[in-house]
Formats: C-alpha cells, structure tokens, sequence
C-alpha cells in the first residue's frame, strides 16, 4: 500500500517538473519572439527600409480622423516625434480644408526629464489658427494623441510657440498646461 502511494507520488512529481519545464519552454519562446517583434516595431512605428510608419490624428469635422503614414527617415538624427508632428503638420490626405494652421513650422521636440515631449512650434501655428472652441479642442487633441500613440514612456506633451509658454492657442484653451488633462477622455 505504501509502495502504491509512492510510486503515485512520483509519477504526479514527474507530471507537475514536465508541464513546469514545457510551460517555461513555450513562454520563454513566445515573449523572446514578441521582444524582437517590439524591437522592431517600437509603440506601432515600424522602421523598414528607412521609413517610419506613424499613426496621426487629424481633426475632421467634430472628431479625430485616424492615418497612418509613411515618412522617409530624411537623417539619421530624425525621431519619432518630429517625424510625427512634420506629418501631423501636413493635414489629412485628400483634404480641401483642415482645421490645422498653415506654414506652421516645428521648431524643435524636446524630451524632459519629466516624460513630458515639449513641442516647439513657429507662431504661425496660433496666428494662422481659425476656428472655435471645439476645432481648438481638437486640434490639440489631435496633436496629443498623434505623440502619445507613437511614442513609448510618456505621460504628456506641451506645447510652446517661438520657445515660449503662451496662453492660448484660439483664447479657449489654455497652453500654460500639458495637454493631457486638457483632452484626455476623463476631461
């Protein structure tokens, strides 16, 4: 009886080490192949034959409008985030008219160490901006939510114009905070 019970003992010991050392093997397997995949593919931007592939979100109408674009990587200094404001900058493709300001140029996209992206905007993007509250709203959104998709590990973005801090874009919005607040879904 005591024999039976052992051999039992043993038999469910081996069974247990099996489906432990098989279980290991599977996932040590599946994660190594989901690093190299995220490598590759950091936040969705894939880096393939010297192009990005960046998600940006245009404001159309009284919502977001979702692209994915395919930029050159023109140096090898370009970034994510330029990459993805410079085509943010352009409007949706096929658009007459966009919400977005003209002859806006970027003036720089800097990362502090607060995770927050600072993007440094020429003045144009406020004095050339037409529209109300809600085409404000959206076109910061927008912005946002183009950075955000983008790029890992950050938590906010804001903007500046010439360097500065200022108020407002369109006087309904204030600029003196990040972004996330201003638009995240809770607000």
């Amino acid at each position: 009886m005591n024999t039976k019970k052992t051999v039992a003992l043993v038999l469910l010991g081996i069974i247990f080490l099996g489906g432990v050392v098989g279980g290991y093997l599977y996932f040590s397997r599946v994660f190594s192949k989901e690093k190299i995949h995220d490598e590759e593919t950091a936040g969705g931007i894939t880096h393939m034959d010297g192009f990005f592939t960046v998600r940006v979100y245009y404001p159309t109408g009284n919502r977001l409008q979702l692209e994915e674009r395919r930029p050159p990587r023109s140096s090898p200094n370009t970034t994510i985030a330029e990459a993805t404001i410079e085509e943010y900058l352009k409007g949706p493709a096929g658009a007459a008219a966009s919400a977005i300001p003209r002859n806006v140029q970027l003036l720089g996209v800097y990362r502090g160490a607060d995770r927050i992206v600072y993007v440094n905007l020429s003045d144009e993007f406020r004095r050339n901006f037409q529209g109300d509250a809600l085409a404000e709203y959206l076109l910061l959104k927008g912005l946002y939510e183009s950075l955000i998709s983008n790029i890992e590990d950050i938590q906010d973005v804001k903007v500046l114009i010439e360097g500065k801090e200022a108020e407002t874009l369109g006087g309904h919005l204030y600029l003196f905070y990040p972004l996330k607040d201003m638009v995240s879904p809770e607000f």
